[in-house]
């Protein structure tokens, strides 16, 4: 908290006294253009638009082709209130006329605008913002390695990079790398943005987002890549094991380690308590576990079970024919997105006297993105006694698939007496 009062208090005051230096009032008159200064500008014109200067010295973007980039006006609310054009990450947002913010992919990109009155003055404040972030970082626990890159200059305008070695959730070390970019406008006006990418939430958007920040502006931003895999494989190693991490809940039952199994748990759910009908069931033990006296679930590696109290006055078949047609119907219907739903017949179980499973696959659209992805749902239903069954469900969602999922859903088969290899996960197939 201290660190950032201390940025807030910095900019503030920097921003005041650069305010108080001219801006577009202390800007020098522009000396008259000779014939041969005219062609040489004509000349100018017609090269690639990330090479060109404006009349102060910017080095003008390439707005050509974007697909990640959009022309934003930012406002110097603390000069004349003039508009400035600033290419700047889609979904981004213009607080209050005067302050650009941006967030997502990993990328955070700010912007704001204001009076310096000279390039001297506005490259002090930039000098001045870089230090305090070395600061910041150096004086920070989680933070190592922190590195500055050298001061580079674009006609007038002038940017730097800086990188660190920060800590994720689990304590594994991810690259945080920041630019700042000073664009020098017309009557002594800066332009500053920062951008900066943290590993440990980049996704596939990232790296084009990036190069188009590159392209456009010209620059060599190849200190943003982050393509060596090492925290993408902690991180994927971390989210593997906390899975399997079980903490019961307060005040709910403890499932007991199934012997001979290294996933699954044993619980005895209560079936009838005035006639003492109880009955053991298996489901694997982790961090979502879920359980109380009639039902337990827990999903992990890409699998879902779930076992719960049922009962039936009808035909035990029938039962489970009822049950396959609703979830199919179900799964159907438009508006669940669904794609190629297909259901198998009510089949016996093997080993299970009185015990049947159907099968529901189809392809599910991901939450995260609009791609489909391959789903089984395996329902069985197991009687236990008079009226009473267990009623079981397994869902195997190949886009969560890791790699512990083959020897859980071995396990699973072991348990229950199922064939589910159809579904193994594809690289160890």
């Amino acid at each position: 908290m201290k660190n950032i009062w201390k940025i807030i208090t910095t900019t503030i005051l920097t921003t005041m006294i650069l305010a108080g230096c001219g801006a577009s009032g202390n800007a020098e008159p522009e000396p008259e253009t000779t014939a041969e200064e005219t062609e040489a500008a004509e000349e100018t014109a017609e090269a690639p638009a990330a090479a060109q200067e404006n009349a102060s010295g910017e080095l003008a973007p390439d707005p050509t082709n974007l697909t990640y980039l959009a022309e934003f006006q930012i406002k110097d609310i603390l000069g004349e209130g003039k508009e400035y054009a600033l290419y700047a990450p889609k979904g981004g947002q213009i607080v209050e006329d005067r302050f650009f913010y941006f967030e997502d992919h990993g990328v955070t990109f700010t912007a704001s605008a204001f009076p310096g009155g000279s390039l001297e003055n506005l490259q002090k404040y930039l000098e001045e913002e870089v230090s305090m972030m070395v600061e910041i970082w150096e004086e920070d626990p989680e933070c190592s390695d922190v590195a500055m890159g050298e001061l580079m200059e674009k006609g007038n305008d002038r940017y730097v990079i800086l990188t660190t070695e920060d800590k994720d959730y689990w304590g594994s070390s991810c690259q945080r790398t920041k630019l700042y970019y000073m664009s020098v406008r017309d009557g002594g006006v800066g332009v500053f943005w920062e951008m900066e990418v943290r590993e440990n939430v980049q996704d596939e958007e990232t790296s084009p987002l990036v190069g188009e920040v590159a392209r456009c502006y010209g620059l060599d931003l190849s200190e943003f890549a982050m393509e060596d895999g090492t925290w993408a494989e902690q991180s994927a190693q971390h989210e593997t094991e906390i899975q399997d991490v079980y903490e019961p809940r307060e005040g709910e039952p403890v499932l007991e380690k199934a012997e001979g199994y290294q996933y699954l748990g044993r619980l005895t759910l209560t079936f009838d308590e005035e006639e003492g009908i109880t009955g053991p069931v298996l489901v694997p033990m982790g961090n979502s576990t879920s359980a109380s006296e009639k039902r337990v679930s827990t999903t992990i590696h890409g699998v879902s079970v779930r076992a719960g109290v049922d009962y039936t006055y009808k035909d035990f078949q029938a039962k489970a024919q009822e049950e396959a047609d609703k979830d199919l119907e179900n799964c159907s219907d438009p508006e669940k997105g669904n794609k190629n739903v297909r259901i198998t017949d009510v089949m016996p179980m093997q080993g299970e006297e009185q015990g049947v499973f159907y099968v529901l696959e189809y392809e599910e659209q991901d939450y995260r993105s609009e791609e489909y992805h391959e789903r089984a749902d395996i329902t069985f239903m197991i009687h236990v006694e008079g009226t009473y069954f267990a009623n079981y469900s397994i869902s195997l969602m190949s886009v969560d698939y890791d790699g512990a999922t083959n020897n859980l859903i071995r396990e699973l088969e072991r348990a229950y007496g199922l064939d589910l290899s159809e579904w193994y996960a594809e690289e160890v197939q």
